[in-house]
């Protein structure tokens, strides 16, 4: 059946899944944590993974995009960008929400 299903895997929705699961995997938040993330293949290739963390009244918020420069592997981008929001003050706005 794994091996049926795996016929219909698409191999860029899976990189761009996999980019924004390990940001929010980074970040830590719970099911209440207003998170965004998008991840995009740029026209010369590239990755690019934009992530935000707001506060529930929108106002405080963190922001950071890298490009596939640093890594055009979708795990460690998302990583990346989730670690600059937690530099940003993330976890802060995170904790602050009530679960």
């Amino acid at each position: 059946m794994a091996a049926l299903l795996n016929g219909d895997n698409d191999e860029k929705t899976m990189s761009e899944a996999t980019a924004e699961r390990a940001l929010l995997h980074g970040l830590r938040g719970h099911c209440n944590s207003p998170i965004a993330g998008h991840r995009i293949t740029e026209p010369d290739g590239q990755l690019s993974l934009r992530g935000m963390v707001f506060s529930r009244d929108g106002s405080k918020f963190v922001h950071a995009h890298i490009w596939g420069e640093r890594t055009n592997d979708p795990a460690t981008l998302g990583a990346c960008v989730g670690a600059e929001l937690l530099r940003q003050g993330a976890r802060e706005i995170i904790v602050g929400i009530p679960h």
